[in-house]
């Protein structure tokens, strides 16, 4: 009785793990033909066959896979991610880029409960956190009035708005050396600062 209770846990573990394994082969399989699929979007508009593709054919390739933003948004993009500083984005780098836009756009729908396609300040504020930033009401006032139109936030302006956040947090970092959040600037490290921003 007890050996077969036994066999019925092995065959039992047995079988979860063959589910497992075969989970993860259909999500690289997944993984694979996204890859695929966005490789064509990046060959399809890298028309000179330079490797990298600049802001105009970022935006064609995003609104290839169904994302349309404004030629302003694709130039931050690019420049959070153009590790090179070429003005453009490498195959690799692609990847990674249309791997935050999806996140971001995800966390956007998330939070637009409504469906209007827009945020308001108070929806802003959740997405933010969702995106592992906490800000007071104020600075979620000053971003929504800087990146927004009529206090709203459209996805293009979202996406604009969290690529100037992150490319911002990567330049405190380099003035934040013991990692606490906080930094002392005199006037030419500000200056280095904002020129590093623009």
């Amino acid at each position: 009785m007890y050996n077969q209770y036994q066999q019925q846990q092995m065959m039992q573990q047995q079988q979860m793990m063959q589910r497992q394994q075969m989970m993860q082969q259909q999500r690289m399989l997944q993984e694979q033909q996204r890859q695929q699929k966005l490789l064509q979007y990046f060959n399809f508009v890298d028309k000179d066959k330079s490797g990298t593709i600049e802001k105009e054919e970022l935006s064609l390739a995003l609104k290839q896979g169904g994302m349309v933003f404004s030629y302003e948004t694709c130039g931050l993009l690019i420049k959070l991610f153009d590790s090179e500083k070429k003005n453009g984005v490498n195959i690799t780098e692609f990847y990674q880029l249309y791997n935050f836009v999806v996140n971001m756009r995800n966390s956007f729908l998330q939070v637009d409960t409504d469906k209007s396609g827009t945020i308001d300040a108070n929806e802003l504020a959740v997405a933010l956190k969702y995106s592992g930033y906490h800000f007071p009401n104020n600075v979620i006032l000053m971003l929504i009035n800087k990146f927004g139109k009529n206090n709203q936030i459209k996805i293009d302006d979202w996406i604009s708005l969290c690529s100037f956040l992150q490319h911002s947090r990567a330049v405190f970092m380099i003035y934040d050396n013991d990692r606490d959040g906080k930094v002392s600037l005199d006037f030419n490290a500000f200056l280095a600062i904002s020129s590093l921003l623009k």
